[in-house]
């Protein structure tokens, strides 16, 4: 990994999201042991949906199956948002994917596949990752991006990478982070809104972004694990998975290798 960058600009994105339903209040720390436990504080005091919490390092940052998540100082976007979301759960794991694939890929100028349900990789190497906890009350999304420095030097993390990495140049975190901030807020509203267009147009953008699709995967479930072609998602965002002995296997969660 090279040299630090520049802390965060909050005054650009403050100014460039004012407009904004969500991010409001949007608190920035240079450093934090978890942006999303630092929510689901908040959220249980009775904070209001659209808290938003940014940093520019993080030292108990949290994956996806209880995974630990690597923090790169000043190098990465890491944050988390207070949701309280009218609509299936599942619609915030897509729409938040669709957001971050869509803002790198416009800033980056690369292109930028989701891999099922919602890791974000660039020429198939993960570069972001996303953690959605949810409450009978609320949810908290929480993202990680891996956006300058570079991963090659590191053999503990051959496979991720960092959009710098990919594009061959650094890119300005704040550009990215507006983007993606002001692509999922219009999702939220449409979804919340409701309506059978807003749902499937989402989803159709999700799945269209799916590398997984159209491959032999074997999902990993903790102690056990099933193989097969991924062969499509239901409207729920199921992975459905056909088994060499013909049979179909609707999978719900799990980690995807190919």
């Amino acid at each position: 990994m090279s040299g630090m960058s520049p802390p965060l600009d909050v005054e650009t994105i403050q100014s460039a999201t004012r407009d904004l339903h969500l991010g409001r209040p949007l608190l920035y720390f240079p450093s934090i042991d978890s942006t999303s436990s630092y929510v689901m504080s908040q959220a249980r005091e009775g904070a209001s949906p659209g808290l938003l919490v940014i940093t520019d390092e993080q030292s108990a940052g949290r994956g996806r199956i209880g995974r630990s998540w690597r923090s790169l100082p000043g190098m990465q976007l890491e944050f988390s948002l207070l949701l309280k979301p009218s609509f299936p759960s599942h619609f915030l794991v897509m729409a938040s994917a669709v957001a971050v694939a869509e803002a790198s890929q416009l800033v980056a100028e690369i292109p930028i596949d989701i891999k099922w349900p919602n890791d974000i990789e660039v020429a198939g190497k993960k570069v972001g990752g996303i953690l959605i906890e949810t409450t009978s009350d609320f949810a908290v999304l929480g993202i990680g991006l891996n956006v300058n420095g570079t991963l090659a030097d590191d053999p503990m993390l051959r496979s991720a990478t960092t959009l710098a990495d990919a594009a061959s140049h650094s890119l300005p975190r704040e550009m990215i982070f507006v983007e993606l901030l002001r692509r999922f807020d219009l999702r939220y509203a449409d979804l919340s809104a409701g309506g059978d267009a807003a749902y499937e147009a989402l989803h159709t953008a999700w799945r269209e972004r799916l590398v997984t699709l159209g491959r032999r995967v074997t999902v990993t479930q903790g102690d056990s694990s099933v193989s097969g072609i991924a062969e499509g998602v239901d409207a729920g965002g199921s992975l459905l998975l056909r088994r060499d002995d013909g049979s179909q296997a609707t999978v719900h969660w799990g980690d995807v290798s190919s």
